[in-house]
């Protein structure tokens, strides 16, 4: 397994030592976790579009319609599965060397 697939697999609340946390706060911090992975995910797949595209995706925006999105969104960067994998791996290799910059 490489080091990248270890880095996927592993739990990030469990990582950080926050499992004695209530359930209720674990979701809470994985919900605003992954609402930061998302961003910064899109942020990467805006760079790589058209100017056209841009359009058509401010437009789909607009819609709100979540299935449409990511089908457009699939179809423009056939790698977006390769850029959330990564965007994932930077986050949370990025979060545990924060946390043990701290924790000393």
């Amino acid at each position: 397994m490489t080091q990248n697939a270890e880095v996927l697999k592993k739990n990030i609340i469990t990582e950080l030592g926050l499992d004695n946390l209530p359930e209720e706060r674990k979701l809470e911090l994985l919900g605003k976790m992954s609402d930061l992975i998302q961003k910064r995910v899109l942020l990467r797949v805006i760079k790589s579009l058209s100017l056209d595209d841009k359009e058509q995706f401010d437009k789909l925006l607009g819609q709100e319609n979540e299935q449409e999105i990511y089908r457009f969104l699939i179809s423009k960067v056939p790698n977006i599965d390769e850029i959330t994998d990564e965007e994932v791996i930077r986050f949370k290799e990025e979060v545990i060397e924060h946390v043990k910059k701290l924790n000393f």
